[in-house]
């Protein structure tokens, strides 16, 4: 059989993901209980964090995060385009007006300079997206913001276990919202978190994703009623969603989380034998990184040289099944983001030059040395 490298494959430990649903299922409690609990109380150790809530997906948790920062109509939410349509379509919904921020074409990742330089009065929420799990220069971008005072939302889906300065990326930012789907690092089938740095956003966070009931008031860690005591602490104050995360996607995430360093691990390693294979190389740039930072490496990001026939390497590199590709393409493009136009040159040098090749943790090093030697004898 021909060997496939494939650019994403999702780790499943089956014995554990089965036996973890199949114990939901004999429960007769399908619905947020003790596995939900137990996986949220597990990232928390993980990422180092006490304010975190486990919720259905990471668009979930990005639209929690600009509720929370009150955007609306009228309001302007600065953001990347250059990241998945899952990050801003949550602020069309809010009513608020886009204005795109560039990037930095050398990282993928926001140009604090142009944050700087167009956050204003009107401004309501800062958006960044740590492109393929490397953080942005969050120290300097939070800090833009803060002097601002407007609220930084992280959008981390490509950066579970990121580091910034030796602690997780959650760590920086106003809100950080995490994504469990199909393909990322760690997958819940659907699932995603929110981390909130503040206590009172904290709080209103647990009620929003469940209607804006305060879930740990109304119903015990099993997910059974505590009493119909409608006092202060349970009425709803603020009409709420329906984004929590339910037992059967966290008894998967549950199972997974054990291999959190074998997966993690896997991808970093093979991001750095990349790295020396590219050094130098005169047609293929591997992104720069912040100096203190330590990426995930969700894929492995490269920008051609000038003029080179990206869809021809691409080509070269699928008919060797070798299964490099464009993760995302920038939303200015599509149509229902029309109403929002900028001049990014960064964003239109990153898209003419960008491609990412597979680095996860089910390639060993003959595998990457294969993936090198092809991608260089591609661009020759």
């Amino acid at each position: 059989m021909t060997r496939t490298y494939p650019l994403f494959k999702v780790h499943v430990d089956q014995n554990a993901a089965l036996s973890g649903i199949q114990q939901v299922f004999e429960s007769g409690f399908v619905n947020e209980g003790e596995q939900v609990t137990a996986f949220a109380n597990r990232l928390k150790e993980i990422l180092g964090v006490e304010q975190l809530v486990a919720v259905n997906s990471c668009t979930s948790a990005l639209t929690m995060a600009l509720h929370l920062t009150g955007a609306g109509s009228g309001d302007e939410v600065l953001t990347t385009p250059m990241t998945c349509v899952a990050t801003n379509i949550p602020v069309l919904h809010t009513g608020a007006k886009i204005v795109w921020a560039d990037i930095d074409p050398a990282s993928g990742n926001i140009s604090v300079a142009d944050v700087k330089a167009k956050i204003s009065s009107r401004t309501k929420a800062v958006m960044c997206v740590d492109w393929a799990g490397t953080p942005v220069e969050l120290g300097e971008l939070w800090a833009v913001c803060r002097d601002a005072g407007v609220p930084l939302i992280q959008d981390a889906a490509h950066a579970f276990a990121a580091e910034y300065k030796d602690k997780s990326v959650a760590h920086y930012a106003d809100f950080t919202c995490f994504s469990f789907q199909a393909i990322k690092h760690i997958t819940c089938g659907d699932g995603g978190a929110i981390v909130a740095s503040d206590p009172h956003r904290f709080g209103l966070a647990k009620k929003l994703k469940w209607f804006g009931y305060d879930r740990d008031a109304t119903k015990d860690e099993k997910g059974n009623w505590k009493g119909q005591k409608w006092d202060a602490d349970i009425r709803l104050n603020e009409a709420g969603y329906k984004f929590n995360m339910n037992n059967v996607s966290a008894a998967i995430g549950l199972s997974q989380l054990p291999h959190v360093e074998k997966i993690i691990g896997g991808h970093r390693r093979n991001a750095a034998q990349l790295d020396e294979a590219f050094a130098g190389h005169p047609k293929i740039q591997p992104l720069t990184r912040p100096k203190d930072s330590l990426s995930s490496f969700w894929v492995y990001t490269v920008l051609l040289a000038e003029g080179m026939d990206r869809d021809g390497v691409l080509k070269t590199l699928n008919d060797q099944r070798i299964m490099a590709g464009l993760v995302h393409l920038p939303n200015d493009i599509y149509t229902c983001f029309s109403p929002y136009q900028a001049d990014l040159p960064g964003v239109r040098e990153f898209e003419r030059r960008q491609m990412s090749l597979p680095c996860g943790w089910w390639l060993d090093e003959d595998d990457m040395r294969h993936v090198a030697d092809a991608m260089i004898a591609a661009c020759a």
